[in-house]
């Protein structure tokens, strides 16, 4: 039985680009189908984004290369599912591609690929990184995105600030709850 798709007979550019279309139709299929669900309960904004862990994740696992698939994907969830204007939508993309490449660039030093942890001063700095810097990040580009267009008026930055960063945080630490484990078992620390 032939595979559906094999990465592995392409050129390196044709697998990036491969990648990073499978990476934005992913996110922004996640994005959709928790949209729908929480839509149905009315509950939106979502209290979670599932969307925000793979872009973690895959920054962790593929840098910088991957930063297009994830942006492209935030566009697509923000614009197309979520209703928000390309300009918002292309905005909240730039953070929320850069704060997951920037909370996997720390994580990185302090770990192997393999998500090994040598002391606890590393794994408060990998927790820092996916709990604290990432959803302030990503939170700072949606809602200084939205108060920048005129979409949120200043005396409500704070509430919507929280609220964003907080789903983050909270998805991020139930995320690493159900993949650490596993990730735990590799080789060690090189």
């Amino acid at each position: 039985m032939k595979k559906f798709i094999n990465l592995n007979n392409l050129t390196p550019l044709n697998k990036t680009v491969s990648e990073n279309i499978l990476t934005a139709l992913t996110y922004w299929l996640i994005s959709h189908i928790n949209y729908l669900l929480f839509s149905t309960i009315g509950l939106v904004p979502m209290p979670i984004w599932p969307a925000a862990a793979l872009a973690i994740v895959l920054s962790f696992y593929k840098g910088l290369k991957i930063a297009p698939g994830i942006a492209l994907g935030s566009i697509l969830a923000n614009h197309l599912s979520l209703g928000a204007g390309l300009l918002f939508s292309s905005c909240i993309a730039v953070m929320n591609t850069i704060g997951p490449a920037a909370g996997a660039y720390i994580m990185k030093r302090k770990v192997t690929r393999y998500f090994r942890i040598k002391s606890i001063f590393d794994l408060a700095v990998c927790f820092s990184a996916a709990i604290i810097l990432t959803p302030f990040m990503t939170a700072l580009g949606g809602i200084g995105s939205k108060w920048m267009l005129g979409l949120l008026p200043l005396s409500e930055v704070p509430a919507a600030f929280g609220k964003w960063s907080w789903r983050i945080r909270w998805q991020h630490c139930f995320s690493a709850s159900q993949c650490l484990p596993g990730l735990a078992g590799g080789t060690n620390r090189k």
